[in-house]
């Protein structure tokens, strides 16, 4: 519970961030533009109507009178001069010619002298349209007139067929302002009211925002979060100490890479990140995230990775896998050993600070002792916004460049079960640690049946078709999920759903399953796990928390 309140709060606090900008945005352009430009009346001509005696309609107004009996009020008005009667009965308007008593007629060419009565700019009329209605007027119903003038502002004037009088003048500096408005009073519809649905949402929003913000600020201070002597978490504990640990997501709880063992008698309860994280077997061999714990004196801790170490790597060679993922080869300074599955934690320099990226290996240990990878080159999602930096910089190294490493991390390895099938779920870059660990396999001295799910765009995404193919102790399904070329013979759509067809007509207690790929595939892919019921325990994922 407090997971998903401490992630609504971050998404709750941009929304609420994005908004705060649109006020400030939209209130600057109010102060700047003030309040006679935002009512587009720059050029309207300001003038009273002519005053007229009872006597000055031929119709008189007992006539009047006879023809609206139930009328409310009679107001005799003009148009450029010319009697109207205006009749209001209840809600309703009834203009009549103030000579012949007929309803009242207006014409294109009355609405253009009328918009010209009214416009006292620099410009002249370029167009009259007859229209029904306009978003630019609001609560108007036509029919009516659109009186176009050729200004530096581009005036329009809108008419009234029914009354012959001006309903207002409107142009580009309204239209700034009307955004404006929107913007800040979060009104798109354009009915200029407080109460609707989205201010109501954004109210709750902010209430939400609040009373988590609160919530969470009681639990930081209970935990001593922001006391100077609070203990640290065993993963603060161990990078002071410079001890070899990997971590995505500063502590956070969502990566699952710190990962010790407490050798206490009385072990720390998990908590609700651990249950995720970690499964059943894993928390009953005691081991548990460093980030979760604070020290103490009795704790008992051992860094799940005993043989990790600095290592200083030398290009070999490079090679495109696919347009997007790049093959690099390694030979490191001194011994590595690792299991097929782990990872290496680079360390990337960037401008005055060194950041830490993982690579899992892609192939099993070798004779020769070189290490490969499989990086995915991260372009720059649109312009202003950087392109990856681990991954920039990888991509970029020359045969003999180095780059310092540390490791190997990490227990997304093959499990020990000699009776279960393995079965491998996996798509983009996580074809890295999936491959070694089918090399690892077809090693072993009695290899079981392996299954391999790889999923890609289209086929010029597929790592390792041909390799994979020509392999007889893999069953290899690739998985296209969008173009599709019309010689393309295999399976179509979402990796997941296709590993999901084939595991309705399994043993699920008979599988050992491994996945790993982007975010969203992995997501999906251990929801559809846990959907048909896969045993937790029976399945090893690796996401690198990204």
């Amino acid at each position: 519970m407090m997971r998903f309140m401490q992630w609504l709060h971050r998404w709750v606090s941009l929304i609420l961030i994005i908004q705060v900008l649109l006020w400030i945005v939209s209130a600057a352009a109010f102060s700047l533009m003030g309040h006679h430009a935002m009512s587009g009346h720059q050029y309207m001509r300001h003038v009273h109507p002519q005053m007229l005696s009872e006597e000055a309609p031929q119709w008189t107004l007992d006539e009047v009178r006879r023809s609206f009996p139930e009328a409310d009020s009679i107001v005799l008005s003009s148009v450029l001069g010319y009697p109207q009667y205006q009749v209001k009965k209840g809600t309703e308007w009834s203009y009549v010619d103030g000579h012949t008593g007929a309803a009242w007629q207006t014409d294109a060419q009355l609405a253009q002298a009328v918009a010209a009565a009214s416009y006292e700019g620099p410009g002249v009329i370029v167009d009259v349209e007859a229209i029904e209605r306009s978003d630019e007027v609001i609560k108007w119903q036509g029919p009516g007139y659109r009186v176009d003038f050729a200004d530096d502002l581009n005036t329009r004037v809108y008419i009234d067929a029914a009354s012959g009088q001006v309903v207002d003048h409107r142009n580009t500096q309204w239209v700034i302002a009307d955004w404006a408005f929107k913007l800040h009073f979060m009104d798109y519809s354009g009915e200029r009211s407080f109460n609707h649905l989205l201010i109501w949402s954004a109210g709750l929003f902010a209430l939400w925002f609040s009373l988590s913000g609160l919530i969470l600020l009681v639990r930081n201070v209970a935990q001593g979060d922001f006391n100077p002597r609070r203990k640290p978490t065993w993963l603060e504990q161990l990078q002071r100490d410079e001890k070899p640990i990997a971590s995505s997501c500063g502590g956070g709880g969502t990566c699952g890479l710190c990962k010790v063992t407490f050798d206490n008698a009385q072990q720390p309860a998990p908590t609700a990140a651990e249950r995720v994280m970690l499964s059943e077997a894993e928390l009953a061999s005691g081991l548990r995230l460093a980030c979760q714990h604070k020290v103490q004196a009795s704790d008992k801790v051992e860094l799940a990775s005993g043989d990790v170490a600095n290592h200083t790597l030398t290009l070999q060679r490079k090679r495109d896998l696919t347009p997007s993922i790049a093959e690099l080869t390694f030979s490191s300074s001194q011994p590595l050993t690792y299991r097929a599955g782990q990872f290496l934690q680079f360390k990337i320099p960037h401008e005055n600070a060194v950041l830490e990226r993982h690579y899992s290996f892609a192939t099993a240990p070798t004779d020769d002792g070189l290490l490969t990878f499989t990086v995915r080159h991260m372009p720059a999602p649109r312009s202003g916004v950087p392109a990856g930096i681990g991954s920039g910089f990888l991509c970029r190294l020359k045969a003999g460049d180095q780059v310092e490493a540390i490791g190997p991390f990490g227990d997304f390895v093959l499990t020990e079960a000699q009776e279960r099938q393995q079965v491998f779920i996996g798509g983009g870059a996580g074809i890295a640690p999936l491959r070694a660990l089918l090399q690892a396999e077809k090693q072993a001295e009695s290899p079981r049946p392996c299954k391999f799910f790889y999923g890609a765009r289209n086929g010029s995404e597929l790592c390792y078709v041909d390799e994979f193919a020509a392999d007889e102790q893999v069953d290899y399904v690739p998985v296209l999920s969008e173009s599709v070329s019309e010689d393309w013979n295999g399976r179509t759509g979402f990796v997941h759903a296709v590993a999901a067809e084939w595991l309705r007509s399994q043993d699920l207690s008979n599988l050992d399953v491994y996945v790993c790929g982007p975010p969203a595939m992995l997501k999906a892919t251990m929801d559809m796990l846990a959907e048909l019921g896969v045993p937790r325990d029976q399945i090893k994922f690796d996401d690198f928390g990204i």
